[in-house]
């Protein structure tokens, strides 16, 4: 909503919900499509793991897009701090929601055996370092009550929402913009 006349406006009234669900489907869409490059190439490649760091930048960049975009298409051109740190709180957890359902569908659905494959790739990190069969073992029985599907979505979602919320309070610091008293 481009606004001429700012006194028109009652910033009450202006929902940041549709904002935050843009940005929010928007962000959590691109970490399914850089998830499934990475389940594609292999939890083993390199440009997987590389695409890993996209998947962060995605939960940083987007709650500032949705604080920004609130700021200058609903308010026009005004945010408080307060406002802009819901606007990216809200966003951030749309996204960390599609993580979860993205994680569970892929560990559950898509490839139930991809966690033996993660399993398999820390052992194989472990006899790399040089550690015994015995620190292996022991290592691994402690791995395999934590790696399962809905602890690896939470780990994962809440990994995404506190980098979303450092962005968040950030860039609702940055971005403010107060109406001055005319």
């Amino acid at each position: 909503m481009a606004l001429d006349n700012i006194d028109e406006l009652n910033v009450k009234n202006v929902s940041p919900f549709p904002t935050a669900l843009r940005f929010g489907l928007i962000g959590g869409l691109l970490i399914i499509v850089v998830g499934l490059a990475q389940y594609l190439l292999g939890v083993t490649s390199t440009i997987s793991q590389a695409l890993g760091w996209s998947s962060m930048l995605i939960a940083i960049v987007f709650p500032v897009l949705a604080i920004r975009g609130h700021r200058d298409n609903d308010l026009g051109g005004y945010i408080s701090f307060g406002r802009g740190l819901g606007v990216g709180v809200l966003t951030i957890l749309i996204i960390s929601i599609i993580t979860v359902i993205w994680t569970i569908l892929l560990y559950n659905v898509i490839d139930p055996s991809m966690l033996d494959t993660v399993l398999q790739v820390q052992v194989e990190a472990m006899e790399e370092q040089g550690m015994s069969d015995d620190d292996i073992e022991n290592a691994m029985e402690i791995t395999k009550q934590y790696m399962t599907a809905p602890i690896m979505a939470a780990a994962g979602a809440g990994f995404y929402f506190f980098l979303g919320l450092i962005a968040a309070l950030i860039a609702s610091a940055v971005l403010k913009k107060e109406r001055g008293i005319v």
